[in-house]
């Protein structure tokens, strides 16, 4: 019975010491690997006025610099991070003919001045049950409105004010509103990068849900003058999938809260989604669309309004090439009754996986209750190179 009990024993710690040298087996330090790309493009503006040819960097995937690291815990849980910054000088959505635009100013103090600017400091934790992140990093719903397979997102994506979006339109005397390009239309994809928790489910059949609670700058602090913080929930549900001959499907709804910079204010909300479809053929159509309660009002004041913003794309990709023709409208953005437009067609060159060549036209027009405004007309040509 001694005997037995003993060697009962020794087997138990055996499997034990098995357990506990297998954990440690599975225990690696992060696997770090550096990235980056540089992103810049010739924008040629013209207002109706002034026209102008501008060296910029390409809002839509600027130049940035980044590392990330994976690495695994014990069985079945794996750990990493992600750390990104923008390099950006002149950023494409911010230059205008005004004496007081942007310029090349690395460092910056601001990442609304341009330069150098953070975008993840991010760290996750990953298992069967799913992920979560903790850090500067996406909302649950950011880029929930970009959904998009057509390969000319550096040319004409759904971020329409990316490239010209800081120009003002002129009245027809020709005199300069008070109205750019950018607070007109725009996808009004969510609250983008901030400090928040964030939690993705495990995909399911293509479909995966995130969940997300961070805070951002911009409500009335009683101290200083940097301002409190607004508390930002998320929410969205995503889908992508190879249907065999039909080709490719993405789509990604999203839902996202951001409390009132002041007592009795309004919150600010947006919903919004995007749908794209790519045939084995090349053919492919995209479309967004996106609502956001604006919180124009101060208390006691007129209602908040809404603006709505909606996009379609379609186009043709064959081999290394991609083209596509889009339509936006952006409506009661700037003001009541605002009705904005934007026609385009782009063009990009792939000719091996770092390297992006492409070129795009397009036309702003907003139309007021007191009268339309002149076009703002854009061209611009550049590339992509990542590393």
């Amino acid at each position: 019975m001694k005997k037995l009990r003993k060697t009962q024993i020794a087997a138990a710690v055996g499997g034990a010491l098995l357990l506990v040298g297998t954990a440690v087996q599975a225990q690696t330090a992060p696997t770090v690997q550096l990235y980056g790309q540089v992103s810049r493009a010739l924008l040629f503006a013209d207002d109706g006025t002034q026209s102008k040819w501008f060296h910029v960097d390409n809002e839509a995937s600027g130049t940035r610099l980044g590392a990330t690291g994976t690495g695994q815990a014990m069985t079945g849980l794996r750990y990493g991070f992600r750390i990104e910054f923008d390099f950006q000088s002149n950023e494409s959505q911010r230059v205008n003919f005004s004496g007081t635009g942007p310029i090349s100013n690395f460092p910056a103090h601001d990442e609304d001045v341009g330069g150098f600017a953070e975008r993840h400091a991010d760290a996750w934790v990953e298992g069967g049950w799913g992920r979560v992140n903790i850090g500067q990093g996406d909302g649950a719903a950011n880029g929930a409105t970009e959904s998009d397979l057509s390969g000319t997102g550096m040319a004409n994506g759904i971020g329409v004010a990316d490239l010209g979006g800081g120009f003002f339109y002129r009245n027809a005397a020709g005199a300069l509103t008070t109205t750019n390009v950018n607070a007109s239309i725009n996808q009004q994809d969510f609250e983008s990068r901030y400090d928040r928790m964030m939690y993705v489910t495990p995909t399911f059949n293509g479909f995966r849900a995130q969940v997300s609670h961070g805070q951002k700058g911009g409500g009335a602090s009683s101290v200083g003058s940097v301002g409190g913080t607004l508390d930002v929930k998320e929410a969205s549900i995503w889908y992508g999938a190879k249907m065999g001959g039909l080709g490719e499907i993405a789509f990604a709804g999203g839902w996202s809260s951001k409390d009132a910079t002041g007592p009795g204010g309004t919150k600010d909300v947006y919903w919004g989604g995007s749908l794209s479809w790519l045939h084995t053929s090349g053919f492919n159509l995209t479309g967004s669309w996106s609502e956001r309660t604006n919180p124009v009002a101060p208390p006691g004041g007129v209602a908040a309004r809404d603006s709505t913003f909606m996009y379609i794309k379609a186009g043709y990709k064959f081999g290394q090439h991609a083209i596509a023709a889009d339509y936006a409208t952006g409506e009661d953005f700037a003001a009541t009754g605002d009705e904005a437009k934007m026609w385009g067609i782009g063009y990009v060159w792939n000719p091996l996986r770092f390297l992006e060549l492409y070129a795009a036209y397009k036309i702003h027009s907003l139309d007021r209750t007191a009268g339309s405004l002149e076009d703002v007309k854009i061209t611009h040509l550049g590339t992509r190179v990542r590393f």
